[in-house]
């Protein structure tokens, strides 16, 4: 079975979508085959990933979850993208739909587990990766109730980053006790600017509050770099924009660690 990795955090504009695409392709550029499934109805890593963006009528998220409870398949809905060793699961707006109307339903925690539960399409990969919409609700849960880890983005760029933290730390304790397996992979800082002072001491702050929490920063910090806007600008991940430059850099060293650390995870009795 494929490792499982929810990006998740209910901020907005804190790097989920960027982390995402952009952890994919450097994992899969280590040689591992990775999936992503795009859980966000805005389909951000949808306009990055898919080459051909209007297969997302054909092939999507909300499809495989709207078919008959026996015949949807997760991995029946991955597309190609321009990594061969990188699929991507697209979704749309028509996802809040149909949040909507399992609201009272299992579906609406369940539903991603029920598409995998048979799915041996799913066992070529090594790697999951989820993308989240910001929030805490229908999609998120799902996303969850089925990942191995979570991955917390957070922003030195922003003072009141580690606010509104709690709640979504609070939030997997709470799947914890349906889905035991889940566990936090660590916080990642992102838009970290060396040139500002302010940045410099957030990045201190939250360095000192993590480790005095006991939860795990990872080594690597994402600095800010126009490349990475400028990449999506192009719908395209740092490694095809430009696989020599910074944030490439980072998000390579983050894509070793991440594996290190599921390896050895992996590996323990």
């Amino acid at each position: 079975m494929p490792r499982i990795i929810t990006v998740g955090n209910h901020k907005g504009g804190v790097g989920k979508t960027t982390t995402t695409v952009n952890l994919s392709d450097g994992i899969a550029r280590e040689g591992f085959r990775v999936l992503v499934i795009d859980a966000d109805p805005q389909g951000n890593s949808t306009s990055i990933l898919l080459p051909e963006i209007e297969l997302r009528e054909r092939f999507s998220l909300v499809k495989a979850l709207a078919a008959p409870i026996k015949e949807g398949r997760m991995s029946s809905m991955a597309c190609k993208t321009v990594n061969p060793n990188v699929d991507v699961i697209p979704n749309t707006i028509q996802c809040m739909v149909w949040e909507r109307s399992v609201s009272t339903t299992p579906d609406a925690v369940l539903g991603f587990k029920r598409l995998i539960r048979n799915d041996k399409g799913i066992d070529r990969y090594d790697f999951i990766i989820i993308d989240t919409p910001p929030n805490i609700g229908t999609m998120v849960h799902n996303a969850l109730m089925i990942s191995d880890y979570v991955l917390v983005p957070i922003p030195t760029s922003d003072q009141f980053a580690l606010d509104g933290l709690a709640t979504f730390l609070k939030l997997i304790q709470n799947i914890r006790s349906q889905h035991d397996k889940l566990k936090l992979l660590g916080i990642l800082l992102t838009k970290f600017d060396t040139r500002e002072t302010v940045y410099v001491k957030n990045r201190e702050k939250m360095l000192m509050f993590f480790k005095s929490k006991g939860i795990h920063v990872f080594d690597t910090t994402i600095r800010f770099t126009v490349n990475i806007d400028m990449a999506h600008i192009k719908r395209k991940t740092i490694f095809s924009f430009d696989s020599a430059c910074q944030g490439a850099i980072d998000y390579r060293n983050l894509a070793k660690e991440v594996v290190k650390i599921v390896r050895s995870d992996t590996a323990q009795p």
